[in-house]
């Protein structure tokens, strides 16, 4: 695992698209994947709490239905979400094992930041050292826990039911191609919502129109990095291009996204270590709203510090972190506004 702000419109419905763009809670200092020189079992664990500030209109729960993060009832459809504060656990990890000849990795665990995303995945992958060429890998990943969303979002004064949410898919990545500091990837994944049901409590729309509002789709990454060093590697600087199709059954949610991030990693003394990320993101829909009459619009501001105390305690393998993160999302149509606010404390081992 290696620490990045990347943006998982994957997953995320539209009001929450990219909430790990600021929300990163780094897995380690060292910014680039370094297969291990011996043979044998690798890894980390991150395990620690936090608590975060929710405004969205979209999602209801997280972790199978344990962490109520939406409002169940809403009074209208032009306002902007409520705020909902809980308290979060982190709990992620990588196990490896490195095929010391070959120089081939396979691993399997949790992305942070597809935790902070409100992405419970598990990823399982390859990885190959090709010498001066760089490193290549290969993984699929799959919902571990569901995040639960609305069936309809827009139905108002009512209780609102809620529906499973599922992401499936793979991810490619190239990274420091001819010994560069340049990495390149792509994703593509599946979101399946159970049961869809946006609109329906919505007279004044026809069964075409509702259908513009479908969530379920495809959605395809495109990520290019350049890492920076200097200073004997203690400053590491990442800037970053995105792209993100968003291509919805529902052509009124359907969206491209393109963005800028920026992560720096600075390793202050051996018992101190930093990490910055800030992001920004352009949101364009594809077509109008039947709800609103207009095509929504929106722009993406992120930001993040993660700091690592090693060997706190007297523990030798050990460090402990904090994180604070902010993100917000603002719409040219207010109902899908969202922000996130975000403290955790954690300790981490690697092995």
């Amino acid at each position: 695992m290696y620490a990045k702000t990347i943006f998982p419109g994957a997953a995320a419905s539209s009001s929450i698209a990219a909430l790990a763009a600021g929300c990163l809670l780094a897995a380690s200092t060292q910014a680039a994947v370094i297969i291990p020189t011996k043979g044998g079992f690798s890894g980390f664990v991150n395990l620690g709490a936090g608590a975060v500030n929710v405004e969205t209109n979209m999602i209801s729960t997280i972790a199978n239905g344990n962490i109520d993060v939406g409002s169940e009832t809403i009074k209208d459809l032009n306002s902007g979400p409520g705020s909902e504060s809980v308290g979060i656990p982190t709990v992620n990890f990588e196990l490896s094992y490195t095929f010391e000849k070959t120089r081939t990795q396979v691993h399997i665990g949790n992305l942070m930041e597809d935790f902070l995303a409100f992405n419970m995945n598990t990823t399982a992958g390859v990885r190959q050292d090709i010498g001066n060429w760089g490193l290549i890998g290969a993984s699929l990943q799959t919902t571990s826990l569901v995040t639960d969303v609305w069936q309809d979002p827009y139905a108002t004064g009512v209780k609102r039911k809620d529906t499973e949410r599922t992401n499936k898919g793979g991810r490619l990545f190239w990274q420091q191609i001819g010994s560069s500091g340049l990495e390149l990837s792509y994703t593509a994944s599946e979101v399946d919502i159970d049961k869809e049901r946006s609109g329906d409590s919505l007279d004044f729309l026809t069964p075409a129109e509702r259908k513009l509002l479908d969530r379920n789709g495809d959605v395809y990454t495109y990520e290019a990095m350049y890492e920076f060093k200097a200073d004997g590697n203690r400053h590491l600087i990442t800037p970053g291009l995105i792209y993100v199709d968003q291509d919805r059954d529902g052509d009124a949610m359907s969206y491209d996204e393109t963005g800028v991030n920026i992560n720096y990693i600075y390793q202050h003394s051996e018992k101190w270590s930093y990490v910055f990320n800030a992001g920004y993101a352009d949101l364009s829909y594809d077509e109008s709203n039947p709800i609103y009459g207009e095509k929504d619009g929106g722009e993406r501001f992120s930001g993040s510090a993660t700091v690592f105390y090693s060997a706190p305690f007297g523990l030798k393998k050990w460090a402990l972190n904090g994180t604070v993160g902010w993100y917000q999302e603002n719409h040219d149509i207010e109902f899908y506004d969202s922000s996130v606010g975000l403290f955790s404390i954690g300790m981490f081992r690697k092995f």
